[in-house]
Formats: C-alpha cells, sequence, structure tokens
C-alpha cells in the first residue's frame, strides 16, 4: 500500500470514529455545555448540583465552568458573547440588556444576600456621616442597596469603587469605614475582621431579588430542551440546599475555600428559590433607573421568559 494509500484509510477512519462519537452522545441525550457563576455563595445552586450530579442526571455534561468575582464582571462576558449560561446577580443581567446583550432570565436563584458592614469601632449608621463606603460599581446589587439606603437614612457619605474581594480586607483593616458587600463576603468582614453588619436588604427591601439564571436568546431558540434541562438542575438543587443546609454548606465551603460554619451562617442570609416574581424585577428595573445606573427602563417581557419555569414548577412564575 502507498503512502498516499495509508494516509487516504487513516483519514476514513478518524471520520468514520468522529461520526461514531457523534452518534453515540447523540443517543445518550448528554449535551456539552460551559457554565458560568460568580464565585459566591450565591451561585450554591450551580455548586450543588455539579457535586451531587443533577447536571449529569438531568442530561448536561459540563465541559468548562468559568468563575467571576463579580457579577459585574460576568454581565461583560455575556456582552462579549464568551458565556451562553450564567448564575448572575440580577443586577448585572439588567444592565447587560439594557446594553443590548441578547439575553433572557429562565428562573431564579435566590432571594438577599447583600449588606453594608462597618469596619471595627462604627456600630451604627449615624457613625457612617462624612465617612467613606466601599462598593462594587453602578448596576451591581451591593450599589444599589447602598443608594436605596442612602436616600432613606438620609446617609452622607463618599462612595469609594472596589471589588468585593479588595472592599472586605480594606473594611476589615479599616481602610474604608464601611463596605456594601454581597454574602460570602459580608458574613467573611464579620466573623473574620469583628465588623458590624449595619443593614441588610431584608431590613430596606423585603423580597429584593438576588441571583437569577440567565441564557443568551441564541440558546433558547436553537435548543430549548437544553435550557429545560437547565431550569430542571437548578430547581433539584435549590431543593436539596433546603432539605439538607448542613451538606449542602459543606459543598460551597469547598468551592469556596471558606469554613463550613462561615458557609453556613452566609447561606443563612439569603432565601434560595428558583420562582421569579415580576413585579419585584420590574421594581428593580425602576430602582437602576433612579439610581443612574441604566438610562431607560428594560421592560421585562423582553428581559425575562417565564414559560419554561412554568412547566418545571407545574404553574405560572409569581406575577
Amino acid at each position: 500500500m502507498s503512502r498516499r494509500e495509508v494516509l487516504i484509510a487513516l483519514a476514513a477512519a478518524l471520520i468514520a470514529l468522529t461520526l461514531l462519537g457523534a452518534s453515540q452522545r447523540e443517543g445518550t441525550g448528554v449535551k456539552p455545555i460551559s457554565l458560568a457563576v460568580e464565585f459566591n455563595d450565591h451561585s450554591a445552586a450551580a455548586w450543588v448540583a455539579l457535586d451531587v450530579g443533577f447536571f449529569e442526571a438531568n442530561g448536561i455534561n459540563v465541559t468548562h465552568l468559568e468563575t467571576f468575582r463579580t457579577g459585574l464582571e460576568l454581565a461583560a462576558a455575556l456582552a462579549r458573547g464568551d458565556v451562553d449560561v450564567a448564575w448572575a446577580c440580577l443586577g448585572p443581567a439588567i444592565l447587560a440588556r439594557a446594553r443590548g446583550v441578547p439575553i433572557k432570565v429562565v428562573a431564579g436563584a435566590h432571594l438577599h444576600g447583600y449588606a453594608i458592614v462597618a469596619r471595627p469601632g462604627i456600630t451604627d449608621l449615624s457613625q457612617l456621616s462624612s465617612g467613606v463606603v466601599a462598593a462594587p460599581g453602578k448596576g451591581s446589587p451591593a450599589y444599589l442597596l447602598l443608594a436605596i439606603v442612602r436616600e432613606k437614612y438620609g446617609l452622607n457619605v463618599s462612595v469609594k469603587k472596589m471589588a468585593p474581594q479588595i472592599a472586605v480586607n480594606a473594611v476589615m483593616t479599616g481602610q474604608v469605614d464601611a463596605a456594601a458587600l454581597p454574602e460570602h463576603y459580608a458574613t467573611l468582614a464579620a466573623m473574620r475582621g469583628k465588623c458590624k453588619v449595619l443593614v441588610r436588604s431584608q431590613d430596606v427591601w423585603p423580597n429584593m431579588p438576588g441571583s437569577v439564571l440567565v441564557v443568551r436568546e441564541e440558546l433558547l431558540e436553537s435548543d430549548p430542551e437544553l435550557v429545560r434541562a437547565l431550569v430542571r438542575a437548578t430547581a433539584r438543587a435549590t431543593n436539596f440546599i433546603l432539605e439538607n443546609p448542613e451538606e449542602a454548606a459543606g459543598i460551597v465551603a469547598n468551592r469556596l475555600g471558606i469554613s463550613k460554619e462561615e458557609a453556613t451562617e452566609s447561606m443563612s442570609h439569603l432565601e434560595y428559590s428558583v420562582e421569579l416574581n415580576l413585579n419585584q424585577i420590574e421594581e428593580y428595573v425602576n430602582l437602576m433607573v433612579r439610581y443612574g445606573c441604566i438610562e431607560e427602563p428594560v421592560p421585562v417581557d423582553e428581559l425575562v421568559y417565564t414559560s419554561i419555569l412554568g412547566e418545571v414548577l407545574g404553574g405560572a412564575p409569581q406575577p
């Protein structure tokens, strides 16, 4: 056999193996996908689904997991098209949609999970007068919480932009007077740095939406069954968190590199739920306009796609 004939035979064999592998994957119904999450316990459902096997159980093969320190970084990745599926805080998702990124919110992840913590020695909001408060950028939920608190309590402070992982150290060491932080950072500041939690989102907004499951519209249109599988896996993981809080805290602690005690305390300040309250989402949008995070309201029906969640839950999402 000539060298040319050998090369042709090898090429044919490689093509056959490729086709066979593709047909086997198609037959099993397992679909590869890359996921993106925030590096905190807001993404607990994703961490649990990965560790317990809920993705695989729903026919999803997670080939790559990308982590981001902030929701704003994750929103930027969505805007670039680097990410098709993400667990992100609602504020950055709204910001991305306002900038024309073709995404849809298809399920919730949790409510709350944001707080303002003060350096050691400060125990009351009034002591922050003329002080410096660290916060993530405009559009982040922690920034929105700080804006609400400033207006509600007439708080006169200077805001210094800082990512949560930097702000938590700054407030613990007294470089700033306070910091608006997401969990798990707020709990780390309190437990490790003896910082005082002055306000939680529960104190000023009883039903503040937290994180959501977001997909790019192309994926929703091209493979709605995959999106259904993602929502089902998220719902199963959320139920697991509610029914097995200690085990879930252990999973989150391992993923974040914190103690189980810290994870348990932090997760106790979130309300894990996949439900979407459209009225609360609309209020969120309006507050982002009010505080200068976006210029115009984003229509909720353009941002949120409720049909799949309704199927999974066996009913319509909350009005």
